[in-house]
């Protein structure tokens, strides 16, 4: 087999990272609708006591998921600011790995050391933007639960 490039290393960690912004972008909008629909039906009137027992569940999933998608994003802008904070560097693909005040690359070991650190960090906020998703599905569920119960209590 042969070895990875730093390259390589790279693109599969800008992959990934879009990836995440992807499954972030999922959530946001399953979110923004379960939002909406929920307001629009407390705006219409009270929803009887099943649905407002259930209010509760439907909002800690909703919580549960934006919570991911924050963390996510927030892991991903904590590494890359040690990585530019511990390198000098700029993060992008397109840039080379040459520090700002010197003309002298960044030893390859050194190099190397940061882009497994990216790379770990974009598997684990490929993870917690996952999380994010499958909470923002669980929690689209839980709405049209949420709002047969509305609907079955007369409301």
């Amino acid at each position: 087999m042969g070895r990875e490039t730093p390259e390589d290393i790279l693109g599969h960690a800008c992959t990934l990272v879009r990836l995440c912004g992807q499954d972030a972008a999922i959530a946001v909008v399953l979110l923004a609708l379960v939002l909406v629909g929920t307001a629009t039906r407390l705006a219409a009137g009270p929803p009887g006591v099943a649905a407002l027992a259930l209010l509760p569940v439907l909002a800690g999933a909703f919580a549960v998921s934006a919570a991911y998608a924050v963390r996510s994003r927030l892991t991903l802008v904590a590494v890359l600011g040690d990585v530019r904070g511990r390198t000098g560097s700029p993060v992008d693909p397109g840039v080379p790995w040459t520090p700002f005040a010197s003309s002298t690359a960044l030893d390859e070991r050194v190099r190397n050391g940061e882009l497994r650190r990216l790379l770990s960090a974009a598997h684990r906020c490929g993870e917690l933007s996952w999380q994010a998703v499958a909470w923002a599905a669980a929690t689209a569920v839980l709405f049209l639960f949420w709002t047969m119960a509305a609907a079955m209590a007369g409301g």
